[in-house]
Order: structure tokens, then sequence, then C-alpha cells
């Protein structure tokens, strides 16, 4: 099997929940292929379906230093970013996901994980910002979008009081 057919061969294994199999080949690749920023990559994932983080983010941080492309770039980041959150390091979740967002503006996920980062980091109103700004993107739902504007502004002044002049 050549490189791409390995890595294939790897992820089938993975969704049929063969995880140790499908990381002895990755393993196997990795020795044959230590800088390929792909192989990096899956083998980052297979460490991280193992509940492995820390190792996966080492794997995940050499992919993307060795120039991984999107489409695996773009899930590599959020990977990451969920595992640092998840290891109670919010400050370099947000710091990658805000890149994630930057560098792929049209990923929608990206920015619902970031607001979880937001959230761990103590930014809850920069988190319910970025989920309302979210929602009024992505949403097809006509009573939300009925409200749309409402909703716009309220994000941006979520403790606005109002004071009666009556």
């Amino acid at each position: 099997m050549n490189l791409q057919q390995t890595i294939q061969r790897a992820r089938e294994l993975r969704r049929q929940d063969q995880l140790e199999e499908s990381q002895a080949l990755l393993l196997e690749l990795l020795r044959q292929h230590p800088n390929d920023p792909l192989v990096l990559f899956e083998v980052g994932g297979s460490y991280d379906v193992l509940g492995e983080a820390r190792t996966a983010n080492s794997y995940y941080e050499k992919a993307l230093d060795k120039g991984l492309a999107a489409p695996e770039r773009q899930e590599c980041l959020i990977c990451l970013g969920i595992n640092y959150r998840g290891l109670g390091d919010s400050e370099t979740a947000v710091a990658i996901l805000e890149r994630a967002a930057k560098q792929f503006p049209a990923d929608n996920s990206i920015r619902a994980f970031l607001a979880l980062a937001y959230y761990s980091d103590a930014q809850d109103d920069l988190a319910f910002r970025t989920l309302i700004d979210l929602l009024l993107k992505t949403t097809q739902d006509q009573s939300i979008l009925a409200y749309a504007d409402t909703l716009d502004y309220y994000k941006d002044h979520l403790d606005e009081i109002w004071e009666e002049t009556a």
C-alpha cells in the first residue's frame, strides 16, 4: 500500500472502532515518513481518539509546523484547540481557534468551538456574542430571523438596562 492507501485504511479501521490496529498502521507509516505533515496529523488523530490529548497535540503541532494543508489543516486546528480547552489551557485554545477562524472564515464549526473556549477562558460575553452571531448567520428558522435585527443589537449590548422616562 502507498501512503494515501495506508491512511485510508487506518481511517477505515478507526471508523470500525479498531483503534489499536489503526494506530499500528499509522505508527509504521510515521517510521517511514517522519516529516510528512499528513502522517503527523493522522498519528495525532490516532492518539486523540485513544484519549491521549497531550500526545495528540504534539503531533498536531508538528503537522502544522511542517505545513499541513487544508482541509486537514482546518481540522487539525480545531482538534488542537478543543484539546487545549479540554486540558484546561483555555488561553491557548482561544489563540489557536481565533487563528483558525481567521484562516478559515467560512468554517462555522470553528466559531462554535471558539465560543466554548471563550467561555472556558471566562470571556462569557464574548462567548455569548459569538454564538448569537453564529446563530444569526446560520439559522433558517423564520421565528429567529424575524428578530434578527433585535438579536444583532443585543449581542453587542448584553448588559443594557432600559430606563423609563415616563
